[in-house]
Order: structure tokens, then C-alpha cells, then sequence
């Protein structure tokens, strides 16, 4: 039954790939293709999460005592996977859809209630993403979306006695929520500084080609994102060379005309990349693009 309602789920987020992407568009500034790209890959997903489901959860396992050294084989065990019970879902900006239905699908599918705290800026393509799974049949009580800035209502929540689990994805706050959270299970995926490593005989033009891609979608404004080359020096001066011509066809504007560089998601991001430009030209950076 559950995968049932997730397949149905997933065709009705589809259906409404459109006005959910507009969504993202308006709140967040992904660019138009992305948005629509972010929706349709979200309900491909939840069909993804319903079927291994069905599979996983299928499955048991018998043991039997003598597995340890020196005890007779006397005593049989069988285990299988049982529902945690409530999960606090907490998604980033980035990828509010995608990255919702990555914690809820599995968690309704294993048997779980829910409950997505999503960010402050992607809520409302949050909440419209949750009420294709209300279509589907699921139980209002059983996803429930609670809006609301982190800074007011995050402790309330993820210090709730009621939660039995969280699965937060975002940066630094991840690690806040660990020493409040208490003794239930975490799942955390968090930030970190992606390194691009090339070597003498890497193919350039596929390197320069990926660097683009993994340091400016989405403005580079991803987990994932390429932070660092580390390139050996015989190949560095012609592959900087490859980067700065690609570089220079990026288009900067409106997320809406689907431009490659859209603004950031909010002024303090802005003011913190702006810094970090000041802080490497102050340090002697040579600038490619100015």
C-alpha cells in the first residue's frame, strides 16, 4: 500500500512540475530549466525509494548461535527492520524539493511519520511538494510540514521528545543539532571543501568542462561544489587558459531567462562571497575575470 501511494506521489509531483519549479524560481533564484529538472528528478526519486523499499524491508535474517566461537548451535534469531517512528526531516535551500523528498520517501516507505521543517527561503515549494503527497492518499497526520525560521522554532523541535530521529542536511548547524538532539539516531550530511585534483595526464577540455559544471550551477551555491583545483604544474597555465574561455560565456541574470550565474540566495551569502574576493586579492590572487 505504501509503495502504491509513493508511486502516485510521484506521477502527481510530475504533474505539477510547472508551478512547483516557478516556486524555486521566485524563492530561490534556480534557474528555470534547473527548477523544472529538480522536480522531475524528485518524483523519479520517490518511485526509486518505493521500490528498493518494497525490497529491503522484505527481507529478513536468520542467525543461528554457533555463528559466535564456542557456542552450540542451539538458538535461532531471526531479525527484520521495524519503523523508528517520528522523523524530523530539515532540508536546505538549495534543493528544497529534491532534498525533502530524499528523507521523506524512505521514511514513509519504512513505516515512519514525518515531519519536514523546511528552509526558510524553498517553504512554499515545500509545502506545494508536500500536498502532492497529500493527493496521493497520504494521511495529513502522517507528513506534516511545519514552517518557520531555524532560529525560532529549530530547538523546539529538535529537542522534542516526540522525534525519534532527524535527517538534516545543511552546514554548520548540523553540529548544533547533534548536542541538543539527545540519544536518537542522526543522520547528518553536511558541508565540506570539494577538491578538484588534476593530473599530467588528465584530458583538459573534459577538466575545464567539469570545473564550470561543479563550481558555478546553481551559482555554487551546493555541498558538492567544486571549492579547490589542485592541478600539477606542468598542465596548471593551460588549463587556466580552457577555464577563463569558459568562464567568460557564462551569463549572469534573472533566474527566469535561465541564465548560468542567478543571484544568491540571500544578501549575507552575497556580502561572504564579496569577501572572500577582497580577502584573495588583499592575499596577491591574480584575478582571471575582473
Amino acid at each position: 500500500r505504501g509503495a502504491e501511494l509513493l508511486h502516485k506521489a510521484a506521477a502527481i509531483l510530475k504533474e505539477h512540475k510547472v508551478p512547483i519549479a516557478e516556486c524555486l524560481v521566485k524563492e530561490i533564484a534556480k534557474p528555470a530549466k534547473d527548477a523544472v529538472t529538480e522536480v522531475v528528478r524528485s518524483g523519479d526519486l520517490v518511485s526509486y525509494c518505493a521500490e528498493e523499499g518494497v525490497r529491503i524491508l522484505g527481507e529478513g535474517k536468520f542467525l543461528v548461535s554457533d555463528s559466535f566461537p564456542g557456542n552450540e548451535r542451539t538458538k535461532y534469531c531471526l531479525s527484520s527492520k521495524i519503523p523508528l517512528g517520528v522523523i524530523l526531516a530539515i532540508p536546505p535551500f538549495n534543493y528544497p524539493v529534491n532534498l525533502a523528498v530524499s528523507k521523506i520517501a524512505p521514511a514513509l516507505i519504512a513505516g515512519n511519520s514525518l515531519v519536514l521543517k523546511p528552509p526558510t527561503q524553498g517553504a512554499v515549494a515545500a509545502l506545494h511538494m508536500v500536498h502532492c503527497f497529500h493527493l496521493a492518499g497520504f494521511p495529513k497526520g502522517l507528513i506534516s510540514c511545519i514552517t518557520g525560521k531555524g532560529s525560532e522554532i529549530g530547538d523546539f523541535l529538535t529537542m522534542h521528545p516526540g522525534v525519534n530521529c532527524i535527517s538534516f542536511t545543511g552546514g554548520d548547524t548540523g553540529i548544533a543539532i547533534s548536542k541538543k538532539a539527545g540519544m536518537i539516531p542522526l543522520q547528518m550530511e553536511l558541508g565540506g571543501k570539494d577538491a578538484c585534483i588534476v593530473l599530467e595526464d588528465a584530458d583538459l577540455d573534459l577538466v575545464a568542462a567539469n570545473i564550470i559544471k561543479g563550481g558555478f550551477s546553481y551559482s555554487g551555491q551546493r555541498c558538492t561544489a567544486v571549492k579547490v583545483v589542485l592541478v600539477m604544474e606542468s598542465v596548471a597555465d593551460a588549463l587556466v587558459e580552457k577555464v577563463k574561455a569558459k568562464v567568460a560565456k557564462l551569463t549572469v541574470g534573472p533566474p527566469e531567462d535561465d541564465c548560468d550565474i542567478t543571484p544568491v540566495v540571500s544578501e549575507s551569502s552575497s556580502n561572504f562571497i564579496e569577501g572572500l574576493v577582497m580577502d584573495a586579492k588583499q592575499k596577491g590572487a591574480t584575478f582571471c575575470q575582473e
